[in-house]
């Protein structure tokens, strides 16, 4: 009986072990972090040209965005006056580096090539961005987005 006893604390042991550090273990998928950098950039640049009103614009933010990201662009949103910014005709993600995860943030590097209309010609920019994602109620929500 005895070396039950030992054999059954073991595996609590090992299921409890697994269950606290199953959440190191599980980056944000590559699909994920795509799709979130995709709809903050149409969403914005919608707000931008005036597609969609600046409400639905920050209600849409908040289902994707969380602090402090979702502040600067609510900010930015409510400031912005009609003038001409380039449009991205595309957004091409060309890298995504795992850098952290600790507790409910994963931290990515992230390099980007946008594909630009501006008003005289097209061109392209590159560049490369640290990325911060928290798990909220089990959904993932971009914190950050910050050029390198």
């Amino acid at each position: 009986m005895k070396k039950y006893y030992h054999l059954l604390t073991f595996g609590a042991i090992i299921i409890i072990i697994i269950s606290v550090f199953s959440g190191f273990s599980n980056p944000v998928e590559e699909d994920i972090v795509k799709e979130l950098l995709e709809q903050r950039t149409s969403i914005m640049q919608k707000a931008f040209y005036n597609q969609i009103t600046k409400e639905r614009a920050e209600a849409e933010l908040e289902r994707i965005e969380t602090y402090p990201i979702i502040t600067d662009d609510i900010k930015q949103l409510r400031q912005w006056d009609s003038t001409d910014i380039d449009v991205v005709k595309k957004m091409s993600i060309t890298n995504i580096k795992t850098e952290k995860n600790l507790l409910e943030y994963m931290t990515y590097r992230v390099d980007i090539i946008w594909e630009m209309s501006g008003l005289s010609e097209d061109y392209f920019m590159e560049g490369g961005y640290h990325v911060v994602f928290k798990k909220i109620n089990n959904q993932y929500k971009l914190s950050c987005f910050d050029p390198i």
